[in-house]
């Protein structure tokens, strides 16, 4: 009943549409068998595959067998166990290749999204050049929103943040 959680459940199920795949993180100590997702898949997005994160490895035995039918890892979040075949699986299925000396094949989603950002921030360099510095930080908002559909991690406020704090902006 709290307006607050339900306004936040709201959210992550629009996020949830958004997104390329969904972690369905659950205690394994106590639903080795994964009843609690069998509940839940039906308020899942349909068109988002599953991976089941079953937590707590260190507390229980392993998987029981209904719990491996879909793509399911085994995790301790407390000692780290697992970790590594997350990061691994989250890779793969994502499709992301590493090609060796640091090169990667990225989604076609995330090259558009990066064709986008150097766009405006060659646009940003132009008015620089020519002195309309005004238009410069819509250039860089856009090139920060186009970087943010791979990241989602760098906000207006950090944008702004970095302008001012590392320049000297005049009258």
């Amino acid at each position: 009943g709290d307006s607050i959680e339900q306004e936040g459940m709201r959210r992550a199920r629009a996020e949830m549409q958004r997104a390329d795949r969904v972690l369905f993180v659950m205690d394994g100590s106590l639903d080795p068998s994964g009843e609690s997702y069998e509940t839940e898949k039906a308020s899942l997005p349909p068109e988002v595959p599953v991976t089941l994160v079953f937590n707590k490895q260190d507390l229980t035995h392993g998987p029981e067998p209904a719990a491996q039918a879909l793509d399911s890892l085994w995790i301790s979040a407390g000692t780290g166990e697992g970790l590594d075949a997350l990061r691994t699986h989250l890779k793969a299925v994502m499709g992301y290749v590493d090609e060796g000396a640091g090169a990667v094949s990225a989604r076609a989603r995330h090259l558009d999204a990066l064709a986008r950002a150097r766009t405006a921030f060659d646009q940003a360099v132009t008015l620089l050049t020519r002195r309309q510095g005004e238009l410069v930080a819509e250039e860089l908002r856009l090139a920060q929103q186009a970087l943010n559909e791979i990241t989602g991690e760098f906000s207006n406020e950090d944008l702004l943040g970095e302008i001012f704090g590392s320049f000297c902006i005049g009258k």
